[in-house]
């Protein structure tokens, strides 16, 4: 049996640094360009697996806040509790940017977690606004989402054209030999 305190053991790193961690310090750095591309993907992982976390969301706004996004800053901050002036300076240019219409809001929201998972003053900002929860389908399979629901019952609109069809042929060929 191996000793632990030999170098042969696998060395199991429990320090490592966050990806919160790792754009905070980028940003106190004064890279808020690297700290928003490890919080965006950071939060892709997150969406794929229909998660929500929401110090990545307010650590998110305050990187675009700091590039003077405030737009995009707004977006991550209306997924989280969080308020004060800059919030509201944030969400007034989000608005002015990508107008009031729910769609385009959910669009440039980005909230890809179930509704429950989120706190109770954003679930009901998105239940304002006809957010549905849909989980995540791969480029690579588009239809993952219909395997996992199941197929429909019934039959769809080109089967049933295409029964109509047989129909109507079958019944012209018994008609042709029954009048000729």
């Amino acid at each position: 049996m191996a000793d632990p305190t030999s170098s042969d053991a696998p060395v199991v790193r429990s320090d490592k640094p966050s990806a919160l961690d790792r754009a905070r310090a980028d940003l106190a750095a004064g890279r808020p360009d690297l700290a928003r591309d490890r919080l965006t993907g950071f939060l892709y992982t997150l969406h794929c697996r229909g998660e929500y976390l929401e110090p990545a969301y307010a650590l998110l706004g305050e990187t675009y806040f700091t590039m003077q996004d405030f737009a995009k800053a707004g977006a991550a901050w209306l997924l989280t509790t969080r308020t004060g002036a800059d919030v509201e300076q944030a969400v007034q240019a989000f608005y002015a940017r990508f107008g009031n219409a729910s769609d385009a809001v959910l669009q440039q929201l980005k909230a890809h977690a179930p509704s429950e998972a989120y706190p109770p003053s954003v679930q009901e900002r998105l239940k304002a606004l006809g957010y549905r929860y849909r989980s995540y389908r791969p480029r690579s399979n588009p239809h993952a989402q219909e395997e996992l629901e199941g197929k429909q019952s019934g039959l769809r609109p080109v089967e049933v054209g295409c029964l109509m069809v047989c129909f109507a042929s079958t019944v012209g060929v018994i008609l042709f030999f029954i009048l000729y």
